[in-house]
């Protein structure tokens, strides 16, 4: 039985890379047009700017870190750069998600009993990656 959970892991994980390779070069293929030029006013130089300027944050709206739920499931609600992509892993599962114009995202995600570690990962358009760790804990006991 350890064999296969070493092989799903290992599995999981080259997935995992596979896809955050893909997904890089594809921003960076997507951002070359997204350069303005504009001519400096003392020389004939050319100054390269990125465009727009956005603010480089992970925010995550809904759960909240160190919260307890007595649902099996937590709905992970948040904001980034626009059409960034989110990858989103958890005690029980993955999920990747991409932004929305304005920045926002959401998904569900299931939880095991006890502890849950979620570990949610933002790459940006520009190919930059911002990574927030909370923990959620499942449990049914009154409270």
């Amino acid at each position: 039985m350890k064999k296969e959970v070493i092989l799903a892991i290992t599995i999981g994980f080259v997935i995992g890379l596979v896809l955050t390779f893909f997904i890089y070069k594809s921003q960076l293929g997507r951002n070359a047009g997204n350069e303005i030029l504009s001519p400096l006013a003392n020389n004939n130089e050319i100054l390269t700017q990125t465009s727009p300027a956005f603010e480089k944050s992970l925010k995550i709206i809904s759960p909240i870190d160190q919260s307890i739920s007595q649902d099996g499931k937590t709905t992970i609600v948040g904001s980034n750069s626009p059409l960034s992509w989110i990858l989103i892993m958890g005690e029980k599962g993955e999920k990747v998600v991409q932004s929305d114009e304005k920045g926002n995202f959401q998904t569900d995600l299931l939880l095991v009993s006890g502890e849950n570690e979620i570990i949610i990962t933002a790459i940006e358009p520009d190919g930059t990656q911002i990574s927030k760790t909370l923990t959620v804990v499942y449990s049914t006991a009154e409270i």
